[in-house]
């Protein structure tokens, strides 16, 4: 049992005490909140003082809850971490002993893996392999390209075309030859065969004509089967004849009965027709009486009909009349309105006549009036325009005075601007002439200096074609070698098939021949600029006669 003292209510001095008293109470407790559970009894002492209506009793079992709900949180959150700590060391327990077992997910993962690194592996290495050997395939393709352009290039000179030529003119020749002998075999194989033809002929021949032998008795059998139909056939066409003839002879007696007949319906029908015509002239007699009682009745309504338009032609003349007579009444009234009018306005004018006289007078004076009245102003505007006139006759006169004195001021400024521009154009003029002897100076000095270089620089041409003739001489030694070993190899080729090689021999000479003269040339080049006697090889006439073929040229130029 825990006794616990109350707070007085109106003890406001102790309150202080009693609070610090409750918090050591609780730290105790809360320290040692098992204390009571484990039977550990504590000894219990009252306070000094201690009033029993101010306290308040409890038992263990509700101080056990009250410390069990203030500590269930920590506890929860206690077991959860131990928990969680628990699962996480299992795990990675778990992780360490499965790691290296063969058949688990995770093992298996590692093992796909490790076999796709080792296939990424294998097929890297399969397409670099793969590269290399394209690349020495390409590079062998572009070798062989290469080689098939400058072998290309090589045909394309004029020396080889030359050549190829002649290689063409063989073949001609041989193909010449072995037409020829082509023609010396059809001509034994015609002769030959003439006799042949000529007995296949004969024999062909007797067969044609025992063919045409019995084909013409089989013709002649046939016409003689003919002449035995044709005659039956004339037979029966006589006996189809005459049956015919019957069976007409027969259609012609029905034909005339039957035209009998007909006339006699006819007879009748006429007979009917006259009956009938007796009829209609009767109708038509009874119409035209009918018609002309009609035409009498409508007579007799015209007449009626007449008598109702005289009646009303009659009283339209009178309504004309009377109107004519109204009319004539108007304007008789008008025309006795009009004299009134008129005499009326005569009346009017009389009395404007008698005033026109003191009209006249009075308009005359007012006339008068203004007349002096623009006298007067005219005469006024007369003398201030004199007046006017007078003081800007002054004023021109000043300011013309002014104008002439300040253009005399200014021709005096400008003629001392003019001594100052001419003095400065004289320095110019002299500073201009320094100028353009130093510039002839110095344009000397650059002629000079240009000639010097054009020297120089015929010096180091001179220079460079000898280098020139030195390369052109290597490069026709190693075309020379190049054409003598083609020449030779095309040459033995054809021999050993049985061509004419003059042609190629020919041209092969020529060829030769035309290297040597090249030769030849190079080395007087070489002599000449050695001894500096001759012009370069591209100046030398003789050297680019002798060697205007290399060009591709096959003609003589002209000498001049």
């Amino acid at each position: 049992m825990v006794i616990k003292t109350l707070p007085e209510p109106n003890a406001r001095s102790n309150g202080g005490a009693f609070l610090k008293a409750q918090k050591e109470r609780r730290s105790v407790s809360a320290t040692h909140p098992s204390i009571d559970r484990l039977g550990v009894t504590q000894p219990r002492r009252l306070p000094d003082h201690a009033d029993f209506s101010r306290m308040c009793i409890m038992t263990s079992s509700d101080l056990n809850r009250i410390y069990d709900n203030l500590e269930r949180r920590q506890r929860d959150k206690d077991a959860i971490e131990q928990e969680i700590a628990r699962k996480n060391e299992m795990a990675e327990r778990s992780a360490q002993i499965t790691k290296h077992w063969p058949n688990t997910i995770a093992g298996a993962r590692e093992r796909k893996l490790e076999l796709k690194k080792i296939r990424e592996q294998e097929e890297e290495e399969r397409r670099k392999q793969l590269d290399l050997e394209e690349e020495k395939l390409a590079a062998e393709r572009r070798r062989e390209q290469i080689e098939k352009a400058k072998k290309l290039k090589y045909y394309e000179t004029d020396r080889v075309k030359t050549f190829h030529s002649a290689l063409l003119l063989t073949e001609v020749l041989k193909e010449r030859d072995l037409q020829i002998e082509m023609k010396k075999r059809i001509e034994q194989f015609r002769q030959t065969d003439a006799e042949e033809e000529r007995q296949r002929f004969q024999t062909s021949q007797n067969e044609i004509n025992k063919a045409e032998q019995e084909k013409r008795e089989k013709k002649a059998q046939e016409r003689a089967e003919l002449t035995q139909y044709q005659l039956a056939q004339i037979e029966r066409k006589r006996a189809q004849t005459a049956l015919e003839k019957q069976q007409d002879r027969q259609e012609g007696e029905a034909y005339r009965n039957l035209a009998e007949q007909y006339a006699r319906e006819q007879m009748e029908l006429e007979h009917y027709r006259k009956l009938t015509q007796k009829d209609v002239k009767h109708m038509y007699d009874k119409a035209v009486d009918d018609k002309r009682k009609v035409k009498q009745m409508e007579q007799q309504m015209d007449e009626d009909e007449d008598d109702e338009l005289r009646i009303y032609a009659e009283a339209k003349k009178k309504i004309a009349r009377i109107r004519r007579e109204k009319e004539i009444q108007a304007h008789q009234e008008k025309q006795d309105a009009r004299d009134h009018m008129t005499g009326y306005l005569g009346t009017l004018q009389k009395r404007a006549e008698a005033d026109y006289d003191t009209q006249i007078f009075r308009a005359q004076a007012q006339r008068e009036a203004k007349e002096f009245r623009e006298e007067q102003e005219k005469h006024d505007r007369q003398q201030k325009m004199q007046e006017s006139i007078t003081k800007h006759r002054i004023e021109t006169m000043k300011r013309r005075e002014a104008e002439k004195e300040m253009e005399q001021r200014a021709e005096a400024e400008i003629n001392k601007k003019k001594g100052e521009a001419d003095q400065q154009f004289l320095l110019y003029q002299q500073e201009k002439d320094k100028k353009r002897s130093q510039d002839a100076h110095e344009l000397s000095q650059l002629h000079l200096q240009q000639a010097q270089e054009r020297k120089d620089r015929e010096r180091g041409l001179k220079t460079g074609e000898v280098d020139e003739v030195q390369v052109e001489k290597q490069m026709n030694e190693i075309e020379r070698e190049q054409f003598q070993d083609y020449a030779g190899r095309v040459i033995s080729y054809m021999e050993e098939n049985g061509r004419n090689t003059y042609p190629l021999k020919k041209v092969y000479a020529d060829e030769m021949k035309r290297f040597d003269e090249w030769s030849q040339g190079y080395r007087k080049t070489d002599t000449s600029n050695s001894n500096g006697e001759r012009k370069p090889r591209s100046q030398d006439k003789k050297s680019f006669d002798t060697t205007k073929k290399n060009l591709g040229f096959q003609w003589e130029i002209p000498q001049k």
